[in-house]
């Protein structure tokens, strides 16, 4: 029996049929595309037999797959409603997490420290903002002392120089009261300078200057 030799034209597959075969067409034993043989008329009768030729190389399977055959076997799987509903659920999962990582990396940097912290990780400035602290609370004292002082001074000053007559004993005690309230004036005045000038070689910015009786 005559046999012949035909090449698939989807693997290159070698199939070797006999005459009875002319013409017709056979699903390659392969790839299973559909292949369809020369029409060659026989030379010799006999039973069609089709045998894939032994000696041939096989193809690497990785090289058969081609998009167009893949396309076609997704295309013949049935039910793609059901395999839609599996797919979707899963992709919306997917991006929920994807979405949920990010708002985690946006929301997680590092924020900035609060001043406590900073003064509590660093000594030095929680020492200098403790030594500010006591050095405010000195000059508001000592503005608070100057100014009695010098109210005390003003009501001295007022009895001295009222001009209705005053009694030698009070206007004795009037004397002796506008100098002590003089020199505690004083006093207070050198104490709020030296406040004054510490609290603002340490950073202080308010001026208590400007709060003095006058």
């Amino acid at each position: 029996m005559e046999s012949f030799k035909h090449s698939c034209p989807f693997c290159g597959q070698h199939i070797e049929y006999t005459a009875g075969y002319c013409g017709r067409q056979m699903r390659c034993p392969m790839c299973g595309q559909t292949v369809t043989f020369p029409a060659i008329p026989p030379r010799k009768p006999g039973d069609p037999s089709l045998t894939l030729k032994s000696g041939g190389t096989r193809a690497p399977r990785s090289s058969t797959w081609k998009w167009p055959r893949a396309l076609a076997w997704i295309g013949r799987i049935k039910h793609w409603g059901i395999v839609a509903q599996c797919i979707v659920p899963f992709l919306l999962i997917v991006g929920l997490l994807f979405g949920a990582s990010y708002v985690k990396r946006m929301f997680s940097e590092p924020s900035a420290s609060s001043p406590d912290a900073n003064l509590h990780a660093d000594p030095e400035t929680w020492q200098k903002m403790t030594d500010l602290t006591k050095a405010d609370e000195a000059a508001r004292q000592r503005l608070q002392e100057l100014n009695s002082a010098r109210a005390a001074l003003q009501v001295a000053y007022s009895i001295l120089n009222s001009p209705q007559q005053v009694a030698p004993d009070q206007r004795r005690a009037a004397d002796q009261a506008a100098k002590r309230a003089e020199l505690t004036v004083r006093v207070a005045e050198r104490n709020f300078s030296i406040a004054m000038q510490n609290y603002q070689r340490l950073g202080g910015t308010i001026n208590y200057n400007d709060q003095v009786q006058r």
